[in-house]
């Protein structure tokens, strides 16, 4: 029994040794297969991971895309009053499929190797809606990203609002240098500059603050009026509301944000501050196909003078057929598509919406309606332009009274803006006191280059061309293109502040060499120059002066006012036809959606 049992012992040991090792072996394989399920497991988290990431870089990328191309146009420069409309029929173009690395291709190699993602985008799109100054569009982007057997999809909607560009929120706006020299001016909105401004002028009133891209130089400090002094100004109709309507500073319900705010430390002055993008009149068929598409006039006691566009025989009444090639061919003067209105208290100029200019617009006098006038070179006003049926603004002004009468009249009231894609001139350019007046401000090295919009070209303002961008040299007192000559039928060389008229033509229209008097909103893709001011009166400026270069000389003892139109606050209520911008695309909703 005992050799038995000694047996038996033996066999235990030999299979409890065997079962350990095979339990040994089942935790090794069992820690094996976690270990691969684990990587595998990383493995397609990471690939889901890489998904999301792949698909957000696309829809970035999608978007921006978008945004880019309708936004900067051929040249970097331009917009469009079609953006909006542009985007609801080409959005889907935008769709995209490819490798991260070809969706992002403008990026670094080394940024776009993370993923190997394979990417499918679909742009779609909804109508374009909105009231008066306000187009809204919501594109939505969706993108499916593959990878490591992984498949996800992602959606987002997008909202691009085309609306009137912030530079309309200036009384004197400058892309490149400011400056108020000894002058004797008041500007009732603030003013701004893109790059620096001098302030040089005990005499200057700024009711409003000074920003500038760079810096503001003050040599001599300008001042700002209280509000009483504000009120009993007897120009005071023209100028915007307070930032309390009714004057009291402890009532909230009173406040107009846009409104002029009294500091009595002075005029607030800001450096550094976010230059503005001036956009430039690109394309003018855009404008014109805009001007017709919104039915612009402009009519007189006569009838109708302009439908939507003008680019018929110019002031000299020249025309004569040509043979080309065996086809008759039809010509006219060097001034065709030039146009000259002149308004009057009893026959008035009659403006309604927008409408285009071929050339050149000479114009003066009285006007009534509202609308934007855009000239394909230059616009000249040659005397007093004034509006028949101005705003009237109160100060003080209940708050009842502001938001139940006083807006909803000043929305209905006179309105022009002048919008030129080459210059505005004011006065008088072939008098001799003209010249001797602003010369020196006319060209270097009081200008200076800048870039331009290469559909400035035909009109001369591309001076050279580098790295991708047209460049002007800053020189109006050059020549190019012609004007009409002595003959009317001949044609002599044409400088930069000049019309395509004869001389003769327009000192027979009874031009002034220093104006007085404007009410209207002055935009242009270079210079505003001329004479302002006569001795013992006041001069008035109703409406915003934004340019790129400015030329402007004062005459000694005349006060010019600058008084920005506060109803450009009011895009969602005042039509005014002015240049829009289109926003940057803001996300509405972003979601995960079911993987195709």
């Amino acid at each position: 029994m005992d050799k038995i049992g000694k047996y038996d012992n033996k066999g235990f040991v030999l299979t409890a040794v065997m079962m350990l090792l095979l339990i040994g072996l089942l935790v090794a394989g069992a820690f094996t297969i976690s270990a691969r399920q684990t990587l595998r497991t990383v493995d397609r988290w990471r690939a889901y991971d890489e998904c999301q990431l792949a698909a957000q870089t696309a829809l970035e990328k999608i978007k921006w895309n978008l945004y880019n191309e309708v936004e900067s146009g051929a040249d970097g420069l331009e917009f469009s009053w079609t953006n909006a409309i542009w985007i609801q029929v080409h959005a889907r173009d935008f769709s995209t499929n490819g490798t991260v690395a070809s969706i992002v291709s403008d990026a670094d190699p080394a940024d776009r190797l993370y993923s190997t993602a394979y990417i499918t985008g679909t742009v779609t799109n909804g109508t374009v809606y909105g009231a008066f100054e306000e187009q809204v569009i919501y594109v939505t982007n969706r993108v499916v990203a593959s990878v490591g057997g992984v498949t996800r999809s992602f959606e987002e909607t997008v909202k691009f609002v085309l609306s009137k560009t912030s530079v309309f929120n200036n009384a004197y706006f400058i892309n490149n240098y400011g400056w108020f020299e000894g002058v004797d001016m008041v500007l009732n909105g603030d003013i701004r500059s893109n790059f620096n401004i001098k302030l040089n002028s005990t005499a200057l009133v700024v009711n409003g603050a000074s920003m500038a891209g760079w810096t503001n130089i003050v040599s001599k400090t300008p001042k700002n009026w209280t509000w009483t002094a504000y009120g009993t100004n007897t120009g005071h109709s023209y100028f915007r509301p307070a930032f309390n309507v009714d004057f009291n500073k402890n009532n909230s319900a009173s406040v107009w944000s846009n409104g002029y705010n009294y500091i009595s430390t002075g005029v607030v002055r800001s450096n550094n501050v976010k230059k503005l993008k001036m956009p430039y009149i690109g394309n003018l068929e855009e404008y014109k196909n805009y001007a017709q598409e919104q039915g612009g006039t402009i009519s007189n006691n006569s009838g109708l003078v302009v439908a939507a566009v003008f680019n018929g025989i110019g002031p000299s009444g020249y025309s004569n057929i040509i043979d080309r090639i065996g086809l008759n061919g039809y010509t006219n003067g060097v001034d065709r598509g030039c146009l000259v209105l002149v308004g009057t208290t009893n026959n008035p100029i009659r403006l309604n919406g927008p409408v285009v200019i071929n050339s050149d617009l000479i114009i003066k006098g009285y006007y009534t309606g509202r609308g934007t006038i855009y000239a394909g070179r230059n616009i000249h006003v040659i005397s007093n332009l004034v509006a028949i049926n101005p705003p009237v603004w109160l100060h003080p002004d209940s708050v009842t009274n502001f938001n139940s009468t006083t807006l909803s009249n000043n929305m209905t009231r006179d309105f022009m803006g002048l919008c030129a894609k080459g210059s505005i001139i004011l006065g008088d350019y072939t008098d001799s006191g003209f010249l001797s007046a602003v010369a020196t401000y006319l060209q270097p090295s009081f200008t200076t280059e800048y870039p331009v919009s290469a559909t400035d070209k035909d009109i001369g303002y591309v001076s050279s061309y580098r790295n991708g961008t047209n460049y002007f040299n800053g020189n109006y007192t050059l020549t190019y293109g012609s004007k009409v000559g002595s003959l009317e039928t001949n044609s002599v060389a044409r400088k930069y502040y000049e019309s395509s008229i004869s001389d003769a033509k327009l000192r027979s229209l009874s031009p002034q060499l220093s104006l007085t008097w404007i009410d209207a909103v002055l935009y242009d893709n270079h210079l505003i120059a001329g004479k302002l001011g006569a001795s013992g009166t006041n001069t008035m400026i109703n409406g915003a002066l934004i340019c790129r270069d400015e030329a402007l000389s004062l005459t000694t003892g005349s006060r010019v006012y600058i008084n920005w139109d506060a109803r450009m606050a009011f895009p969602e209520q005042f039509k005014s036809h002015l240049p829009m911008k289109l926003s940057q695309a803001e996300t509405i909703l972003w979601r995960e959606v079911p993987a195709p």
